[in-house]
């Protein structure tokens, strides 16, 4: 049996403020990214303010069929977009 949308987005909804509230438990914070099923997960340092954007991750939830939350470093994605990024627009083809 198919799960219908409505369900799902309560689920994930549910999901999210578990989430949201045993992370600040432990000293994190998270923002929403916007038009995205994706929240950056910000540690915060002792005083109470967030680090560097280099030490955040980044959550987001995978829709069916996969139905499930990936976790992901935002160090890696910010390299890789860099790496992306230098690469020549032109190629040439052999």
């Amino acid at each position: 049996m198919k799960k219908s949308p409505a369900t799902e987005a309560h689920r994930v909804a549910t999901d999210i403020a578990a989430i949201k509230s045993a992370l600040q438990q432990q000293g994190y914070t998270t923002r929403k990214r916007p038009k995205q099923a994706a929240w950056t997960i910000i540690p915060l340092n002792q005083r109470g303010t967030g680090r560097k954007p280099q030490e955040c991750y980044l959550l987001t939830y995978q829709p069916a069929p996969v139905s499930t939350w990936i976790l992901h470093l935002q160090t890696l994605l910010t390299l890789i977009h860099t790496a992306l990024a230098k690469q020549p627009t032109t190629r040439k083809i052999s």
